[in-house]
């Protein structure tokens, strides 16, 4: 859920079930949008390389002084004229122009928050350039009130009972999409803007809703007391304990599938390279990946409705990292440089441990029911 100004705007995902025509330009799509990232990201890397120094600070001996440049932004790389464009026309053909601009501000999004950090002055890592394998989402950033169809099925199930509505929606240049309706858009809201998601099932599609007609509220400001409180404490050996003795236990589905997985994986690996035997595997295995993070959502959405649902009104948790929980120890070394055995081998179960629990996800969806609920 999402406040912008005076304006309620709302996420919901539908997966969509495109045919054999639109699923290969969905995947030609990516392609081009992913080469257009790499282009995109590698001048900007030119760029940083040449010009990130002062002349007063180079070696003029050594250090070879260009011609400065302005440095690339999202307005010049977007224009038509760009260099990318006389030289990659093929790229750009057949995509949607708002599509590639959206995939121009990524980039320029991920390379300030690398070079100036974010609105909190954290810095990012590094932005790499990204093959087709982990380029999956591409956004739509307008569509048409009336984009999204919905008609009654006029079959019905054996027990008599209507089954779900069939549903189309218009993606500009690609045509009518089939959409499993599961979920009725709310009475009143508009469809803003769309982001497609390429998964290990299929195609999935999370479109902005947005009503101007609800104010805004504000959030109440509410005393804390000893009785509409409850502090929690999230562990390994139990998910979270309440300050009133409550426990939930810990569900670990990465750790009860672990052997499983690995088994596949040493299937997979003993196959040849590039064989139609070895990306069944690899789909397989990227599928039991995708339903183990459902699980842990899931469990996630239980435990926390579950707290909400009580009569305390102000939860407090401890301000955790586990990001930094979880990382690596620093390689220690001798005078000889030779290195020292510095504990990462037991650490790396606690990693994992740390990993499959999910905190972070469950206290910010804990803080959106919390919210959700006034």
């Amino acid at each position: 859920m999402k406040r912008s100004k005076d304006r309620f705007k709302l996420n919901y995902q539908y997966r969509i079930v495109p045919d054999k025509q639109q699923d290969c330009q969905l995947n030609n799509w990516l392609h081009k949008l992913c080469r257009i990232h790499n282009l995109m990201l590698e001048e900007r890397f030119n760029w940083w390389e040449c010009n990130r120094r002062p002349v007063n600070a180079c070696s003029i001996f050594v250090t070879h002084l260009p011609e400065l440049k302005g440095p690339p932004t999202y307005y010049s790389q977007k224009r038509a004229t760009h260099w990318s464009r006389e030289a990659f026309k093929h790229l750009y053909k057949g995509v949607h122009s708002q599509v590639i601009q959206e995939a121009i501000k990524r980039v320029e999004d991920a390379f300030n928050r690398f070079v100036a950090g974010d609105s909190n002055g954290k810095r990012s890592g590094k932005p790499r350039f990204k093959s087709l394998r982990r380029y999956r989402t591409f956004s739509i950033p307008q569509l048409k009130p009336d984009c999204l169809s919905v008609a009654p099925n006029p079959h019905r199930r054996k027990n008599g009972d209507t089954r779900r509505d069939i549903a189309y929606i218009n993606l500009p240049k690609i045509g009518q999409v089939k959409l499993i309706y599961h979920r009725p858009i709310p009475e009143g809201f508009t469809i803003k803007a769309a982001l497609v998601s390429r998964r290990a099932d299929g195609w999935y599609i999370c479109l902005t809703l947005e009503d101007k007609t609800v104010p805004s509220l504000k959030s109440p400001e509410i005393e804390a007391t000893e009785k509409n409180s409850l502090g929690l404490d999230v562990g390994l050996e139990k998910f979270w304990t309440a300050s009133d003795g409550e426990v939930e236990p810990i569900q670990q589905h990465y750790r009860k599938s672990e052997s499983k997985l690995a088994k596949l994986a040493n299937r997979k690996d003993s196959k040849p390279h590039q064989s139609a035997s070895r990306r069944r595997l690899a789909k397989k295995i990227s599928k039991h990946h995708q339903r183990l993070q459902r699980k842990r959502k899931q469990f996630h959405y239980e435990s926390a409705t579950k707290l909400v649902s009580r009569d305390e009104q102000v939860f407090f948790v401890e301000d955790i990292k586990p990001g930094n929980l979880s990382r690596k120890n620093k390689p220690k070394q001798d005078e000889n440089g030779k290195y020292l055995p510095n504990g990462q081998s037991a650490k790396s179960g606690l990693n994992k441990s740390i990993n499959d629990a999910g905190w972070s996800q469950f206290l910010s969806i804990l803080t959106l029911l919390s919210c959700e609920s006034w």
